[in-house]
């Protein structure tokens, strides 16, 4: 439903989907139907599912849609949608290798044994399982939980990460696309403008350097400085305690037994006498006892009633001492100036970019100018995105390996404990069996699809028995070719067309070695091809590709030529064409292709 149409009144649209497959031997026919209607109250959208004809009711939809997500996971879609005109950006892509993993283990039922064993450890998790462990069991199970979900954070980061490089990569695309079309048109020296641009991104750093630390103040240093004086008696709680233990350890050591002692071993040297003790050695032992005691005993303070509340480490005390110290050397008035600082710089920003569109004069300068400038915000909003979560990735793997050290200590210690078989050892040893016979499966499909891959790459390329060999790795995934020569070959040293035949060789060996019958949508397959490459494509590849194959393409990458080759394998096939005079578009059931501003027929229908 385009701006056309409803200019024109219709506010309605339907999308109809007819498809069938077979389950359990019986061929099932489905019919999807997804409709919108635009009135007053905003946009509705109606969606109904028919098996054999019969209307489905909405718990049924349900449990079909469940069905469906079985038989082609989400996981897959963009995988085998295929487009030409981005696979040279997916294959080299940091997470090519993550995402050939994720299929590979959808296609051949392995991610089965993830669901397992996450289902055992939600099982351990259940109060009444997990009261019965022991300690360590506990902490163990607690920390392989915490483990997975640290993975997980950390994978969801990284494929943000790259999201936001690969937007970079596109903008800065379109950037170097209007700069050329700017100085075509005759903006001021691109120097000049350059010079501006880089103050424009100065004060754009500095502004947010000052606002995060003034965020920073607000979410440490202010909250504490309202409760400044508790801080203080803290502190001198902290510090009173700190006396109270070294005069207990003094006291120790230089308790009465140990100065009498000390005075009887230099009694051969020195004479002590007194003429009204029998025993002066001890009474002077216990007399400077007293002295030292009183001398050294905490002022101030009570020591008899002094009861310890913190009981801190030392570096605890350590982190109360730097934050008591920023907190009285916090100066409300540095907020306000760093305020007036941001002030500054917005107002120093307004008049740079002022400069810049004042030495435009042309409306159409103007206009690539601010695309440029906005385009500029983007790009500067995607690095400061991308920094963070790259910190968040660092601190994550850090405190990831920290718990994996953790947990590595607790399995020694479980492993060492002599008690009887419970269910922890037994969920472990599942696990154990499980991860074993899941490597065993992996390697056994992979070696299936490194040689289905030798077999279709080689037989693509012009250039013969290109390849001589081709392993993935069966946990990081990564991909190594050589050549008949033994020399290493890298998937970033493939041309367009290259990397097109290599990633569509992949899709296929997949899909062959797993059985899967999933239906290809390869859009712009022929658009980066040689003639060579094109023919082997439509007589060795397409043929076999799959049980169903829809190709999206142009009439200029299908022509009567390659039309008369695919023909032999078409069951049907259906032109767009685009109406320029009513703005719409008529559906036919027919190859047509434009030339000259007149449309022709060339598809001859198999039977």
């Amino acid at each position: 439903m385009n701006s056309y149409a409803i200019e024109e009144g219709n506010t309605n649209s339907k999308i109809i989907l007819n498809f069938q497959f077979r389950d359990k031997g019986e061929l099932i026919k489905f019919r999807i139907e997804r409709s919108w209607n635009l009135n007053h109250n905003g946009l509705k959208e109606n969606y109904l599912v028919y098996r054999n004809s019969q209307l489905l009711g909405s718990r049924e939809i349900e449990d079909f849609l469940q069905y469906l997500k079985r038989y082609l996971p989400p996981t897959l879609f963009d995988f085998f949608f295929f487009d030409g005109e981005r696979v040279h950006q997916y294959v080299l892509d940091s997470k090519f290798e993550e995402n050939i993993k994720e299929a590979f283990m959808t296609l051949f039922n392995l991610d089965l044994f993830e669901n397992l064993n996450s289902d055992l450890h939600k099982y351990l998790r259940q109060e009444n399982i997990f009261k019965s462990l022991t300690d360590e069991q506990r902490k163990y199970t607690s920390l392989d939980m915490e483990i997975e979900a640290k993975k997980q954070s950390i994978r969801s980061l990284e494929n943000r990460v790259s999201e936001l490089k690969n937007e970079r990569k596109n903008i800065n695309v379109m950037m170097e696309e209007l700069e050329q079309e700017f100085s075509a048109h005759g903006g001021i020296v691109a120097e000049e403008r350059q010079t501006l641009t880089q103050k424009i991104a100065e004060y754009e750093l500095k502004k947010k350097e000052l606002s995060e630390s003034i965020k920073s103040d607000a979410a440490h240093i202010i909250p504490l400085k309202l409760v400044e004086k508790l801080l203080q008696k803290t502190q001198n709680q902290v510090s009173q305690e700190e006396e109270v233990e070294k005069f207990n350890k003094l006291q120790s050591d230089i308790s009465e037994e140990n100065i009498h002692r000390m005075i009887k071993s230099l009694t051969p040297t020195f004479s002590i006498e007194n003429e009204n003790s029998e025993n002066p050695e001890k009474e002077l032992a216990n007399a400077l006892s007293k002295e030292f005691n009183q001398s050294l005993k905490p002022k101030g303070m009570n020591i008899d009633s002094f009861k310890p509340i913190h009981n801190m480490n030392k570096e605890q005390k350590e982190a109360l001492h730097e934050w008591l110290k920023k907190v009285n050397q916090f100066d409300g008035n540095s907020v306000k100036e760093r305020f007036n600082d941001i002030s500054k710089y917005i107002n120093e920003i307004y008049e740079t970019r002022k400069n810049i569109e004042h030495s435009i004069e042309d409306q159409s300068l103007k206009d690539i100018m601010h695309k440029i400038n906005e385009n500029t915000k983007k790009v500067e909003q995607i690095n400061y995105e991308i920094t963070g979560n790259e910190e968040k990735i660092r601190n994550g793997k850090q405190h990831l390996n920290e718990l994996t050290y953790e947990i590595e200590k607790i399995s020694k210690k479980v492993h060492q404990a002599k008690k009887d078989e419970n269910i922890f050892e037994v969920t472990q040893k599942i696990n154990t069996v499980l991860s074993k016979y899941k490597q065993n499966q992996v390697e056994k499909y992979l070696d299936s699809v490194e040689k289905y891959f030798l077999q279709m790459f080689n037989s693509l390329m012009r250039k013969g028995q290109f390849l001589e060999s081709f392993k993935i790795d069966p946990n990081s995934f990564n991909i190594k070719m050589k050549n008949h020569t033994g020399n290493s070959i890298f998937k970033h040293s493939f041309s367009a067309g290259e990397t097109q035949l290599f990633f569509l060789t992949l899709l296929w060996s997949l899909l062959k070695a797993s059985g899967q019958k999933i239906p290809l949508v390869l859009d712009t397959l022929f658009a980066r091809l040689d003639k060579t490459h094109k023919e082997n494509l439509i007589n060795i590849f397409l043929p076999v590709a799959s049980e169903q194959v829809i190709i999206l393409s142009t009439d200029t990458e299908i022509d009567e030529y390659y039309h008369e080759m695919l023909k032999p394998y078409v069951k049907d096939e259906y032109s767009l064409i685009y109406n320029r005079t009513t703005n719409d578009v008529s559906i036919v059931n027919d190859y047509i292709i434009e030339r000259g501003g007149d449309y022709h027929v060339i598809s001859t229908k198999n039977s």
